[in-house]
């Protein structure tokens, strides 16, 4: 079967950035077959075979979500690949039982010692995609044969407790709506309306059953696990996972995106590689979400400068290098990061980030700015309501939003924030216009002195820059509950907490300020927090909190 023939639709045979790669194939074919696991389970593989080659490069990804979500994966074998896709265990054409995570090690070391044994097989190969996919990648980083020359992670977080769980706040749309979709109920198909119902059932932890259909041990595991020392972080495919990035060997480009809830752990997880595996290794961080698209309500320009507008670009020029032997023809930052920055549009490369120092705004509660200076301390009081939470507006925790908006404007990214005072449960602090450049390009800190009548709570900050004079471009924000924070919080009491926000490479300029907004919900982004100390996802009786905001700092 020939490869245009299939994908005519969603292909081109010329990739639309330049890419100066010889012997390109005009014809691929697609070949469909199984591959026998260690159990006897089948799992089909969808390859496409650069026509008339005899023995050349792999290049394979095992996706759960189906052929129709790799994009232009397949594309890659007109460069001289044979690029195999794989589904999962219990996803579409392959037999078994679809559990997230447990069979994947298993999988897929089998899957590449049955392809590094293939007549074909020339003995390189590399394995690619992102999410989930970029998961089955580190199961088996650790065990690789020699065959296996290099790796590519895209927005994939291998901290699971950092991704469920942020500072006890549950990244609710992220993974209620992923279960929407990846529930492996053959029966049920995935749309907008069970997107929203899984996300607003109450109580979560029979939304499975309720909206669903049926009792998933699984998720409800997940939705348990809000301690970090939790048995699925310790134990089973998570708890090997989250050692995984210290043993990998073998050098890897990864893909971020600065808004993707995944963003933070990879970070983490470069940083955690071996010296010797880091140096050999590059990460680009693009101005994306998690489909890897723009996620702006502003112009990007150079959005996908290093990296070609369908991240084809960047993995050609590396694995034309690591697989082919032959040079970059992009030069490459090896051992670095590169990253664009906001307002300067474009990418700079360095070692790590904390390239400034630190500056220092004052949360003022008398006169609602953000001062130099450090004020008198006064009070500003707000009421937060469980049923009534505030919407998510910019955000760098959503991640199936898109999938299910394809013909609304979605949320997540650098978004306009509604002016100040929309909602009496936001408290908005606005600084002075900058004088001079400043460079952002580290970790964003809020120090806050807070009370709550509540003896558990949320406080969320969110960070944005009005550029324009006018209109606030949403930065970063950071969340967290009371009992991450303080022991056995007494409700009135007031006590200093500290929020961190992600990473972020941004250049705020003379003439622009900034807006530091405080409230107590980003919903749907996390779970509203009910204001009692009963696990979130199973409280039935939420109530409302009196929260005062006594004055603080924001280290940027």
């Amino acid at each position: 079967m020939l490869f245009s023939d299939v994908y005519s639709k969603h292909y081109n045979k010329k990739i639309i950035d330049s890419i100066p790669i010889k012997h390109v194939f005009n014809e691929i074919d697609l070949i469909d077959f199984y591959i026998t696991m260690r159990d006897g389970v089948k799992l089909f593989c969808k390859a496409a075979f650069p026509k008339n080659a005899k023995e050349l490069p792999i290049i394979l990804t095992r996706t759960p979500y189906g052929m129709q979500s790799l994009r232009f994966f397949h594309e890659m074998a007109f460069y001289g690949y044979i690029c195999i896709a794989q589904n999962c265990r219990g996803c579409f054409e392959s037999e078994g039982e679809w559990v997230p995570a447990k069979n994947e090690r298993n999988d897929g070391i089998d899957t590449i010692n049955y392809i590094k044994s293939q007549p074909y097989c020339n003995g390189n190969i590399a394995m690619t995609g992102a999410s989930y996919i970029t998961m089955n990648q580190f199961m088996i980083c650790d065990i690789l044969p020699p065959e296996v020359k290099t790796l590519n992670f895209e927005v994939y977080n291998p901290y699971r407790h950092d991704i469920l769980y942020t500072n006890g706040m549950f990244h609710l749309e992220a993974y209620a709506g992923w279960l929407a979709y990846n529930s492996g109920i053959t029966e049920l198909k995935p749309n907008e309306e069970t997107y929203k119902k899984m996300i607003n059932f109450t109580p979560q932890m029979y939304a499975d059953e309720n909206v669903l259909g049926k009792k998933l041990d699984w998720y409800r595991q997940w939705l348990k696990s809000d301690n970090k020392n939790a048995p699925l972080y310790n134990y089973g495919a998570y708890g090997i996972l989250k050692d995984l990035p210290s043993k990998i060997k073998v050098p890897i480009i990864a893909h971020a995106s600065w808004y993707d809830p995944h963003f933070a752990g990879m970070l983490k997880a470069f940083e955690n590689m071996p010296k010797q595996t880091r140096d050999k290794s590059t990460i680009i961080i693009t101005p994306t979400n998690h489909k890897q698209a723009l996620c702006s309500d502003n112009d990007t320009p150079n959005a996908f400068k290093a990296v070609g507008t369908r991240f084809i670009r960047s993995k050609l020029n590396w694995f034309g290098h690591h697989l082919k032997g032959e040079p970059y023809f992009d030069p490459t930052p090896e051992g670095n990061i590169k990253a664009y920055v906001y307002n300067k549009n474009d990418y700079i490369v360095f070692k790590n980030f904390n390239l400034q120092a630190k500056n220092n705004l004052f949360i003022n509660t008398n006169n609602m700015t953000l001062c130099h200076s450090k004020p008198t301390m006064s009070v500003k009081e707000y009421i937060y309501d469980p049923l009534n939470p505030a919407p998510t507006c910019g955000s760098e925790a959503l991640m199936t939003d898109y999938m299910y908006h394809k013909n609304k404007k979605t949320v997540e990214g650098r978004r306009i924030i509604p002016p100040v005072g929309y909602r009496n449960d936001i408290i908005s602090f606005v600084s002075e216009y900058f004088e001079k450049d400043i460079l952002i390009n580290n970790d964003i800190n809020v120090y806050i002195y807070v009370s709550s009548s509540a003896p558990d709570t949320c406080f969320y900050t969110r960070l944005s820059v009005i550029e324009n004079g006018k209109d606030a471009f949403y930065l970063r924000s950071g969340i967290t509950t009371l009992k991450n924070c303080i022991t056995n919080y007494k409700p009135n009491s007031t006590v200093n907490i500290k929020i961190q926000m992600a990473k972020i490479s941004a250049l705020i300029k003379s003439g622009m300020r900034l807006r530091l907004d405080i409230t107590s919900s980003d919903f749907p982004a996390f779970n509203a927090h009910p204001n009692t100390l009963k696990l979130w996802a199973e409280e039935t009786n939420a109530v409302k909190a009196v929260q005062k905001i006594y004055g603080g700092r924001i280290e940027f």
